[in-house]
C-alpha cells in the first residue's frame, strides 16, 4: 500500500514537472503613469503557456489591481477581478487592449500605441491616445 502511494506521488510529480516546463513565468516591477497625474506601482506576474497566458498586477501593499487572461486564438485579453477605481467599462477596455501587447508585441497595429523592449529586459508601453505609460522592469532573483 505504501509503495503504491509513493509510486502515485512520483507519477503526479513527473506530470507536474512536465507541465511546468512548458510554462514561462516572468516577474516585473510595474509602474503605470498618466500624464494628467496619478498612477500606480507594484508587481506584475505574467505566465504564458502554448501561446495563451495570464497576468496579475498587484500594488505595493499586495492588493490585486486586476487579473487578465490572454487567448492567442482570438488575440484578446479579458480582465478579471478589477479593483473598484478601475472597474469602469471604458477603463477595462483600454487596459485590456494595452495588456494584449505584453503577450503579443508583434501584433502592434495601431500608431496610438508604442512598445519598446530594452536590452536589460525592461519594457515600455505607451498609449499615446489616452496618455498612459506602462513601465515594466524585470525582477531579479536574489539568492542568499
Amino acid at each position: 500500500m505504501k509503495e503504491k502511494c509513493l509510486c502515485s506521488l512520483w507519477v503526479v510529480w513527473l506530470c507536474l514537472c512536465g507541465s511546468l516546463s512548458a510554462q514561462e513565468l516572468r516577474q516585473y516591477s510595474i509602474r503605470i503613469d498618466r500624464s494628467e497625474g496619478g498612477g500606480m506601482s507594484g508587481i506584475c506576474i505574467i505566465r504564458t503557456e502554448r501561446g495563451n497566458g495570464s497576468l496579475c498586477v498587484m500594488n505595493e501593499f499586495g492588493i490585486k489591481a486586476f487579473d487578465a487572461v490572454y487567448s492567442s486564438k482570438k488575440n484578446k485579453v479579458k480582465l478579471c477581478h478589477v479593483i473598484a477605481p478601475l472597474n469602469k467599462w471604458y477603463l477595462r477596455k483600454i487596459i485590456a487592449q494595452d495588456m494584449r501587447l505584453l503577450f503579443n508585441p508583434e501584433r502592434l497595429t495601431s500608431k496610438k500605441r508604442t512598445f519598446l523592449r530594452k536590452d536589460d529586459g525592461s519594457m515600455v508601453l505607451d498609449n499615446k491616445r489616452f496618455k498612459i505609460t506602462y513601465h515594466l522592469y524585470p525582477l531579479r532573483n536574489v539568492v542568499e
